[in-house]
C-alpha cells in the first residue's frame, strides 16, 4: 500500500463527483496563482508540470495522472548529477512548506469565482517509486460576510496580498521577526543610541576639522581621505536620520537592505499603531505584492522618486517605469498612476 501524503492531507470531498473538465479547469487556476517570478523556481516548474499533466489527461477525458519521480526529473531535466527521488525531495518539501500555501488562497479565491465545488492540491503517493499528482479539495465553508475578496475593484485599481514568504537577514529576524513592540522602554532607548550617534558624529567631524585647519604640510593622500570623511560622515548622518524621521512621518518606508536576507527587496518597515492609548505601537517588516492587470507581471513596493516623490508606489517587475501603481497602506489597495497603455483596451482583449 501507498501512503497518500500532500499539501492538504485531508481531502475529504469525494473525488468520483469531479469531472474532468472540472480537473482541467482546476489545472489551469493552479497555473494561473502561481506568481510569474516563482514560475522560473523548481518549486514553480514541477508544481506547473503536474498541473500541465493534469490539464492534458482531462482534455482525453482520462483521470488525473500519477506521474512517478523518474519522469519528473527527466522531463523537466534535472540534475543528471543527482538521482530522481534526491533531486525532487527538497523542492517537494519546499512545495509542501512554502511555495503553496503561499498561493492557496487566491487559489481559492479564484475557484470560488470560477463557481467550482473544488479547488486543487497537490499530493503525493509515498513509494517506491512515489507518484505525484494533482488532487481535489472542497472548498472551505464561507462565512457569510462579504470579504474583500469578494469585492469587485475598479477598473484601474489592484489589490495587493501580504507575501508570506519574506525573509529577514538574522538581524532583521532578531528586532523585527514578531514584530517590535514599541514599548516607553525601547523608545526611550533608541532615542539614547540616536543621540549618541548624533554626539559621536559631531564630535568626531570637529576633530576631523581641527586637523584640516591647523596642519600646515603639503597635502597628501592621508589629507584627502580625511578630507573626505569629514564630508561624507555628515551626509551619511543625514540620510540615516532623514530616513528614520520619515518613518514616523509617514508611518511607512522601504526596508534598508541589512532588514532583510540576500536577493530579498520590495519589503516595507510599517508603524501600526494601536486603537487602545495604553497599548504600544507594532512596527512590522511585510512585503506586498499584486498581479498587474495590463502584463501579468508581479507588482512589487518601491521607492516613488524622483517622479513620485516621498511616496510609496507598485512597481512591475517587467516594466518598472510604465506600469507604476499606487499603494494605500490601509486598504491595501493601489491606482494606476502610469502605463503605456490603456487599460480598458487591454481588458477588453
Amino acid at each position: 500500500m501507498v501512503e497518500k501524503v500532500g499539501v492538504d492531507q485531508s481531502v475529504d470531498f469525494d473525488l468520483s463527483e469531479v469531472l474532468p473538465s472540472d480537473y482541467a479547469r482546476l489545472a489551469e487556476i493552479l497555473i494561473e496563482a502561481i506568481p510569474s517570478d516563482r514560475k522560473q523556481m523548481w518549486s514553480g516548474k514541477v508544481m506547473i508540470y503536474l498541473a500541465s499533466q493534469t490539464g492534458l489527461a482531462a482534455t482525453q477525458g482520462k483521470e488525473p495522472p500519477r506521474v512517478p519521480t523518474k519522469a519528473i526529473h527527466m522531463d523537466l531535466g534535472g540534475n543528471p548529477k543527482v538521482g530522481p527521488s534526491a533531486w525532487l525531495s527538497p523542492i517537494w518539501q519546499e512545495i509542501e512548506d512554502r511555495r503553496y500555501p503561499e498561493i492557496e488562497a487566491r487559489v481559492i479565491d479564484l475557484c470560488r469565482k470560477a463557481r467550482l465545488r473544488v479547488y486543487p492540491v497537490l499530493e503525493k503517493d509515498n513509494g517506491n517509486p512515489a507518484f505525484y499528482g494533482l488532487g481535489a479539495k472542497a472548498l472551505p465553508p464561507m462565512e457569510g460576510v462579504v470579504t474583500e475578496e469578494d469585492e469587485v475593484l475598479p477598473l484601474n485599481a489592484i489589490r495587493y496580498k501580504r507575501d508570506l514568504s519574506l525573509e529577514l537577514s538574522w538581524l532583521g529576524k532578531l528586532f523585527f521577526n514578531q514584530g517590535l513592540k514599541w514599548t516607553p522602554f525601547k523608545r526611550y532607548s533608541y532615542l539614547s543610541w540616536q543621540l549618541l550617534f548624533l554626539i559621536s558624529v559631531v564630535v568626531f567631524e570637529f576633530l576631523l576639522c581641527l586637523i584640516l585647519l591647523y596642519r600646515k604640510d603639503p597635502v597628501t593622500g592621508q589629507d584627502l581621505l580625511t578630507l573626505a570623511m569629514a564630508i561624507g560622515l555628515p551626509w551619511g548622518a543625514h540620510r540615516h536620520f532623514s530616513r528614520i524621521f520619515r518613518l514616523f512621518d509617514d508611518r511607512i518606508i522601504i526596508a534598508p537592505d541589512w532588514m532583510l536576507a540576500w536577493k530579498e527587496f520590495g519589503a516595507t518597515v510599517e508603524i501600526n499603531r494601536s486603537k487602545d492609548t495604553d497599548a504600544p505601537s507594532t512596527i512590522h517588516v511585510h512585503r506586498y505584492s499584486a498581479n498587474c492587470p495590463i502584463c501579468g507581471w508581479m507588482v512589487k513596493l518601491d521607492r516613488g522618486e524622483p517622479d513620485f516623490p516621498r511616496r510609496i508606489v507598485g512597481r512591475c517587475e517587467e516594466h518598472p517605469r510604465e506600469h507604476v501603481f499606487s499603494f494605500d497602506r490601509s486598504s491595501k489597495r493601489g491606482g494606476l498612476l502610469r502605463s503605456g497603455v490603456s487599460l480598458s483596451a487591454t481588458n477588453g482583449q
